[in-house]
C-alpha cells in the first residue's frame, strides 16, 4: 500500500490526479493527513510519499521526520519518499546550487537584504509555488519599497526570500520554462511552458503546432536527465516537480514542488483554446500514463497489519496547535489585505495612472 502525506488543504491535488485519470491506483493509494501523525494517530507499515514538505512548520516537519524514523525501525520493508528531515527547501536547496556553481543565481532572507548587490531581483514567498509577487526591482530602494509593501499586504519577512533575476530569454524575447517530474527514481519530462513574461506561468502561454514539436521533442528525449537526477539527489527528493530553465544551454534550476499540481480541476479554466487543448493532448497523456507507471512500482513489500504511531509530548502538542492558528491567522490576513490591495495602493500613489 502507497500512502501519501499532504496538509488536509493540499490533498486535492492527488484525488483529482486518482479520480481523474488514476482508478486503476485507488485501491494502492491511500491519502494520510499530516494531522494523523501530529495527532499521534497509529498508521500502517507500507510506502510513504511526503509531500508539501515547504509548507510544514517546524513542530509538524519535526514529527514527520520522527515518524519516518518510527517506521522503518518497525519494518525494514517500509519505503519512505522525501523524509521530511532530509529534503532541502527552496531557500537552503537554491543556496547549495549557486555554491556549487550549479545555479548562476544568488538568493537571501530579508534579513541577508545589505548583499543584495546585484540588481535586478525580485521577491517571492519562501514556501508558495506562485512565482514572483513583484515586478523585478532595480535599485535597493525599490526593493526597500517592496518590502514594505509585502509587510503591510500581510506578509512575514522571515517568510519572503529575495531571488537574483536570471534572463533565460531567446532572441525572440520567449522564455521556456522546463518542468519534469520524479517519481521514486524516475525521471519523466513532463512539459515546456512557452511565455514572453519572464515569469512563465500558464497564464500568457504560447501553444503552436511548432512549440508542440519542441514539448514532444523534450518529454521523449529526456535531454537533461542526469542533470534532473544530480538535481534532484541534491535536493533529497525522490517525488516532486522540477522548474528549471536553459541559460545558455545550462539547466539553471528554479524550484522543486513537493506537492505539484498533476491535473487541474474539473471544470476549472485552463486558458488554452479547444484547439490548443487537442494539440497537447498525446503529450499530456503520454505523461500522465508514465506517471501512472512510476506510482505502482513504489509500492513495496511492508506488512500493512503492522501499525505505527509516534508519541507526542504534550509540548509538542501545544506548538503544533500554535503553529495551526498561526497558519490559519496569516492566511486569513494576506486574504484580507488582498481583497484590500486595489484601495492600499491607491491611498500609497493616488495621482498614478491605472491600466
Amino acid at each position: 500500500m502507497i500512502f501519501f502525506v499532504a496538509p488536509t488543504d493540499e490533498l486535492w491535488e492527488m484525488e483529482e490526479y486518482l479520480h481523474q485519470f488514476g482508478a486503476h491506483l485507488l485501491n494502492r493509494i491511500t491519502l494520510v493527513r499530516y494531522d494523523d501523525i501530529t495527532a499521534g494517530k497509529p498508521l500502517p507499515a507500507g510506502t510513504y510519499v511526503f509531500s508539501a514538505i515547504d509548507r510544514l512548520f517546524p513542530a509538524e516537519r519535526g514529527i514527520a521526520a520522527r515518524f519516518c524514523d518510527e517506521l522503518c525501525r518497525a519494518d525494514p520493508e517500509v519505503k519512505l519518499i522525501n523524509h521530511p528531515g532530509r529534503v532541502l527547501c527552496r531557500c537552503d536547496l537554491l543556496k547549495k546550487c549557486f555554491a556549487l556553481k550549479r545555479n548562476s543565481f544568488r538568493i537571501f532572507r530579508v534579513h541577508e537584504f545589505h548583499r543584495c548587490k546585484k540588481f535586478p531581483v525580485f521577491i517571492r514567498p519562501e514556501g508558495e509555488h506562485t512565482g514572483s509577487m513583484t515586478r523585478l526591482l532595480y535599485t535597493r530602494r525599490e526593493l526597500t519599497r517592496e518590502l514594505v509593501n509585502a509587510s503591510i499586504l500581510g506578509y512575514r519577512l522571515r517568510d519572503l526570500l529575495i531571488v537574483e533575476y536570471c534572463d533565460t530569454a531567446d532572441t525572440s524575447g520567449i522564455f521556456r520554462l522546463y518542468c519534469a517530474t520524479i517519481v521514486g527514481n524516475e525521471i519523466i519530462p513532463q512539459i515546456i511552458i512557452h511565455n514572453r513574461n519572464w515569469i512563465a506561468k500558464w497564464d500568457g502561454r504560447l501553444v503552436d503546432e511548432e512549440k508542440e514539436r519542441e514539448i514532444r521533442d523534450y518529454v521523449e528525449a529526456n535531454p537533461h536527465a542526469t542533470w534532473l537526477k544530480e538535481s534532484f539527489e541534491l535536493a533529497r527528493i525522490n517525488y516532486g516537480r522540477m522548474d528549471y530553465g536553459l541559460l545558455n544551454g545550462v539547466p539553471h534550476l528554479w524550484e522543486i514542488n513537493t506537492n505539484p499540481t498533476i491535473v487541474r480541476p474539473v471544470g476549472s479554466a485552463s486558458g488554452l483554446t479547444q484547439e490548443q487543448r487537442d494539440l497537447l493532448e498525446p503529450t499530456r497523456n503520454r505523461f500522465l500514463r508514465h506517471l501512472g507507471v512510476a506510482l505502482e512500482k513504489l509500492d513495496g513489500p511492508a506488512n500493512p497489519t503492522k501499525t505505527i504511531r509516534v508519541e507526542i509530548s504534550e509540548t509538542e502538542r501545544r506548538r503544533v496547535e500554535v503553529e495551526r492558528e498561526l497558519k490559519f491567522r496569516l492566511r486569513a490576513r494576506r486574504t484580507i489585505f488582498r481583497r484590500l490591495e486595489p484601495a492600499i495602493s491607491w491611498l500609497r500613489h493616488p495621482f498614478e495612472p491605472r491600466m
